[in-house]
């Protein structure tokens, strides 16, 4: 089982919609959002802006070559910082710690300052994000409520690859 983070192209922007799709039905049951008369969560959503923003990076997550959930991180310019803005993986794929490796190859797409936050109501992912991110920082973050307070954030940094290592693991300070 090979996974990959994929950059998405233009063309393959309708898929991610779709995922999103998918995203919104997930968090429909601790959210409690309905559909749209149409039977849709998401209709305001463009992603082309996304794509063609500078400080955004997209990227399918694939299992052998099979979507299986996305990545979507913004760089925030004015805090130079990394933010994992939007992260999913299809159902079929959780607990086989797909999600966890799939973290993990985005965090060490950037070296520098990170974030992550989650909503108060979505428990899985609080407790997803400070397993994942405890053992990626070998309990080297921090964790404080988001600016908005609707949930927590976890923040870290990581710098280049040490060199000398033979896990390869990247320097988290």
């Amino acid at each position: 089982m090979v996974l990959e983070l994929e950059q998405i192209s233009t063309e393959r922007l309708p898929a991610l919609k779709n995922l999103f799709e998918l995203v919104a039905y997930d968090l429909s049951e601790f959210g409690g959002t309905d559909v749209n008369e149409n039977g849709l969560y998401v209709t305001n959503l463009n992603l082309k802006d996304w794509h063609e923003d500078p400080n955004y990076r997209l990227y399918f997550i694939t299992v052998s070559g099979n979507l299986a959930g996305f990545v979507i991180i913004k760089y925030l310019v004015e805090k130079d910082t990394y933010y994992l803005n939007h992260f999913f993986v299809l159902r079929k794929y959780r607990k086989q710690n797909i999600g966890k490796q799939a973290a993990i190859k985005a965090f060490d797409l950037f070296a520098g300052n990170w974030r992550v936050s989650e909503f108060d109501w979505n428990m899985p992912a609080q407790l997803f994000w400070r397993k994942v991110i405890s053992s990626y920082t070998d309990e080297n973050f921090t964790e404080r409520r988001r600016a908005d307070d609707k949930g927590p954030m976890q923040e870290f940094t990581t710098c280049t690859y040490d060199e000398n290592s033979s896990s390869k693991k990247p320097v988290v300070y």
